[in-house]
């Protein structure tokens, strides 16, 4: 397939996260081999290896980290072009400030961009799906929009806009007793679930035609997020006051704020993306932390995150409408 239209996709990536990213960067290769001309499409990839908010287990492992990096980067470059960024930095720097900055640099260059996550999975038909997209976005004129795969089961009925038909009736399981873990984690509409490549593929092999529906109203998760290069143009993007959680929250009611009631969002509801919140190895070597403990439970017990995570969702719950003061990041220290 050629490609008509441009395409940066970026991903941060914390140290933890080494062994986890290689699936996301499988899942890459596999949608890049159905395209004829790569040099189209741009990978930005941001390693982060600061121990700003936790430590490595040891020197010898970031070091060992980093030559994955390196082997990760350099198989990747023969299918397209990459842009590597190793960040060691005292300072502090999360996906929201990454997913900011992402936008603003290329928005101007590109056509779409795309939020890639360590634990996310897209599906090998993103760009084929993308380019029909935009032939009817260009005819009708729409040129300020998200669009978003579809998802598996999620935590209540506003979701199911998003919903993969063959998900979509399925029971969702929280993760507050024993059995609703072991359903959670075995079930594959759960989001808990960790699904495959393979699994994926197979879901999406099903499909013939898109099912393209458009809503007027933001939801979305950051995971494998689309956005058209005009919408970021629009001065739609990740208010400096989000630091950590939040940044698709403020990203969706910046559309809002922007757009009005010329908000367009495209859902392609038979073609499934994958997040792997609970995987097991989103989150390695991690210095003083339980490595039996499930992935869903670890951060839950981390007291600078429950303190971070207060300040930014305070941040996010004042962004318009109020007079109150932005609390700084350096306050977490």
């Amino acid at each position: 397939m050629l490609l008509n239209n441009k395409y940066a996709i970026g991903c941060h990536v914390m140290f933890y996260e080494i062994e986890v990213v290689k699936e996301y960067i499988n899942s890459l290769k596999c949608a890049l081999e159905q395209i004829e001309n790569p040099e189209n499409v741009v990978i930005d990839l941001f390693w982060n290896l600061s121990e700003y908010f936790e430590e490595c287990e040891s020197l010898d492992k970031l070091e060992e980290i980093e030559t994955t990096i390196t082997w990760i980067t350099t198989s990747l470059k023969t299918f397209t072009r990459v842009n590597n960024i190793i960040y060691k930095d005292e300072k502090p720097y999360t996906v929201a400030f990454y997913r900011r900055d992402f936008n603003l640099k290329y928005c101007q260059d590109v056509d779409f961009l795309i939020w890639g996550e360590s634990d996310c999975l897209l599906p090998k038909e993103t760009f084929n799906a993308l380019e029909v997209l935009k032939d009817y976005t260009n005819k009708n004129n729409i040129h300020r929009y998200i669009t978003t795969f579809a998802v598996r089961k999620m935590w209540d009925e506003s979701w199911k806009i998003l919903e993969h038909e063959k998900f979509t009736d399925k029971p969702y399981y929280d993760m507050d007793t024993e059995e609703d873990i072991k359903l959670a984690i075995s079930s594959p509409w759960s989001i808990r679930y960790t699904m495959s490549q393979e699994e994926m593929e197979q879901i999406n092999n099903q499909t013939d035609e898109y099912d393209i529906r458009m809503i007027e109203y933001p939801k979305f998760d950051g995971s494998c997020l689309i956005i058209s290069s005009d919408l970021i143009l629009s001065g739609v993007n990740i208010p400096p006051g989000v630091y950590i959680n939040g940044d698709d929250t403020s990203f969706m009611t910046m559309c809002m704020r922007i757009l009005g009631n010329n908000y367009k969002q495209f859902v392609i509801k038979n073609i499934l993306k994958v997040h792997n919140r609970n995987h097991p190895k989103k989150r390695l070597y991690v210095k003083g932390e339980d490595s039996d403990k499930m992935t869903h439970f670890k951060r839950k017990d981390k007291n600078w995150y429950q303190k971070f995570n207060i300040i930014s969702k305070g941040n996010l719950n004042i962004l318009f409408d109020s007079q109150q003061r932005f609390k700084r990041i350096d306050e977490l220290k």
